[in-house]
Order: C-alpha cells, then structure tokens, then sequence
C-alpha cells in the first residue's frame, strides 16, 4: 500500500507462508469472512471481486495462516 515497508522482515506481496506480512493475509481472511455483506458495497465490492484469484487452496492456507495468527496473539495476551 506504500513504502512504509522497507526494512521490514515481512514480504508485504507474499498472502501466505513465513515470510507473508499480517496486514496482507489477514485482509484477505476478513474479505473472505464478509465476502457477501462486502460484495453489495460500492466502496468495497472491487476488493471482493480480487478473491476470484484466490484458488479454494490459496483461501484455505490464508484462513489458516490468519487463524494461527490470531490465536497466537489471544496466547499472548493472556
């Protein structure tokens, strides 16, 4: 989204993997989440349209990656 990345260790390109950035996988998740309330829309339904390149597979590794994600930070908190 911009150049504020630079220097970091995620990969903001990467949705899922090691190196993929939060910010990016758990977008994803929440457009995949509300796909149908985002999808009427007009701000977001250009967005939602972005998840037809994500294959069954691809959607299920970042649900998953975020899932991971969350629960570690819900660990962490307690």
């Amino acid at each position: 989204m911009g150049d504020l990345c630079n220097g970091c260790r995620d990969h903001p390109r990467q949705r899922t993997g090691p190196a993929a950035c939060p910010f990016n996988f758990l977008y994803w998740n929440f457009l995949l989440a509300h796909e149908a309330t985002l999808r009427a829309n007009p701000r977001m339904g250009k967005n939602v349209l972005g998840l037809r390149h994500l294959d069954p597979a691809e959607q299920a590794a970042v649900r998953g990656q975020a899932q991971a994600f969350l629960s570690d930070l819900a660990v962490e908190a307690a």
